[in-house]
Parts: C-alpha cells; structure tokens; sequence
C-alpha cells in the first residue's frame, strides 16, 4: 500500500529522507484508493460491535458522555462538539487490518489502527508525541495538521510529559489534508489536528522493528 502512496517517489526515497531522516511527509490525493475503508457507514457498523474501544473526545480531554452505538446518535454526539476516537480498530475490522498489515510489510514492526471522527471547529486530542511512526489517511472532510520538531521532551522510558511542548522553540509546519490526501508523522515529533469540517481520518501507528531499522540506517 505504501509503494502505491508514494508514487512516483520509490520507497527507498520515503525510508532515506524521510523515515530514517525523521521528516514528516505528505502527498495529496496519493491516498484516494483507500479513503472507501473508513466512511460514515462504517463507522456506523463498527459503533455497534461490542468489542469497540471507544472514547468520546472534544478539545484534548476526555468527555464522560455515552458512547454512540450508531450513526445516528454519534451525529448527536457530533452536534456537541464531541468527537470519538476508536482504538485497536483493526481488531474490528478485515479491511482495516489488511491496511494495518500492508503497512508492515514495507516497514516491519508491529501496527495498530486509530479512527478519528472529529466535528468541525474542534480538535481531539491536544498537542502530543508518539513513540511509532504515525501515517494518517483523511477520508472525510478536512484537517489541519500542525507538527514540530520534538527536541524538548526525549526521555525513551518514562511516561510523556505533554506539557513540556510549552517550552519547544523548534518551528512549526502545517498542511491542510482533504479526502484522499495522506500524512507522515515521524516519532517524537509534536502534532495537533483542527477539523475544517466534520472530519474521518485513520490513523496508523508502525513501530518498526529495531533490527530492520538498524539495518536501512546502515544502508542509508
């Protein structure tokens, strides 16, 4: 799935300058052949597993609300400003997980799936990190995404301090992703998203296998 994201550019080239190189990455409407995934009926489907983990998110906190179990009250839910956030959803889902697993095949490691559904004007989560490679595929409505480089908040085996972002003095970028339109993140850089409009995105995070890494690093 990747060699097809990144044409014309090869691999090779994504893994050299961008992966190993840890610079994000975008291309528009590389993505397009798998935006059918994640649209408003499946969400609808995989609302009403009982297995899905499911918060209600709205503006970087949590939200005690009663998690939509259909399309129907999760457009409620939207009315409020109050997003959702599915986690593990390749545990819900075939296509979702040939997606997942695609990834991996490209750059091995272990991956799993985040679903974001976010109402226009808002945002979900707040400015964070995260400690795998972060590829994100709109496939309803727009975002911008706003990314720096993380060189306040670096320690390997403690908890995240978010809050250090307060001190980061790196320059920010931006790109503004519609459907079909797909994102690089690389760890730790911060990030933080704002709907446009009602928005569905994927959200997939690889963390590559360490050998394999040590080895395209070698190479490079």
């Amino acid at each position: 799935m990747l060699e097809e994201w990144l044409e014309p550019d090869s691999v090779n080239f994504f893994l050299k300058h961008h992966l190993c190189k840890r610079q994000p990455f975008a291309k528009p409407q590389a993505a397009q052949s798998s935006t059918w995934i994640f649209k408003w009926n499946t969400l609808d489907r995989l609302l009403a597993k009982p297995a899905a983990d499911t918060l209600a998110i709205s503006r970087g906190k949590v939200v005690e609300r009663l998690i939509p179990r259909d399309l129907s009250e999760t457009r409620s839910l939207l009315g409020d400003g109050i997003g959702l956030v599915i986690r593990d959803a390749e545990q819900l889902d075939s296509a979702l997980a040939d997606l997942a697993h695609s990834l991996t095949e490209t750059v091995p490691g272990k991956a799993h799936i985040q679903l974001f559904v976010t109402p226009a004007g808002t945002y979900g989560f707040s400015w964070h990190y995260d400690r795998e490679e972060v590829f994100v595929v709109q496939t309803e409505g727009v975002k911008d995404y706003f990314f720096r480089e993380n060189t306040v908040e670096l320690r390997k085996n403690a908890a995240p301090d978010f809050t250090r972002f307060r001190d980061e003095v790196s320059p920010m970028g931006s790109v503004r992703l519609v459907e079909g339109d797909w994102l690089y993140i690389p760890t730790p850089w911060w990030h933080v998203a704002k709907c446009i409009e009602d928005s569905l995105s994927i959200s997939i995070g690889v963390s590559p296998d360490k050998s394999w890494l040590a080895a395209i690093k070698v190479a490079d």
